[in-house]
């Protein structure tokens, strides 16, 4: 298990394991995944995934992907339903790190963003 944000990393970017981006902004645990994800998930055969995307049809050509949505209640989570505590209850860790969706590999995209956010991962840079 790796820590929450290893996918991509950032020059002078440290993730502290906080859980700040999967506790508080909403699109970690209420958002839309794109097709290269569900294809990643299908590919990985990764049916734990997918019974928590939500497909609608918009119109012919508008499709969206909504995640995290509970498979048996059909209700949006209210936290990431992939965040685990570390066992030394410091932090949190990503259950499906090896395969979490493109916005959680891409965050932050910045230092601005990681401040605008609340993020600490850039918080020793000058």
């Amino acid at each position: 298990m790796l820590p929450l944000s290893t996918a991509m990393t950032t020059e002078g970017f440290d993730c502290r394991q906080c859980g700040h981006c999967c506790l508080n902004l909403k699109d970690a645990y209420s958002g839309c995944v794109d097709e290269s994800d569900l294809k990643r998930w299908i590919e990985a055969g990764r049916d734990d995934l997918l019974v928590w995307v939500e497909t609608l049809r918009l119109s012919r050509d508008n499709i969206l992907h909504r995640v995290w949505v509970d498979p048996e209640t059909g209700d949006d989570v209210e936290r990431c339903p992939w965040l685990l505590d570390r066992l030394d209850r410091r932090g949190f860790l990503c259950g499906i790190d090896e395969v979490k969706p493109g916005y959680c590999r891409a965050f932050p995209d910045h230092a601005g963003h990681a401040k605008m956010t609340g993020c600490p991962g850039y918080d020793d840079l000058p």
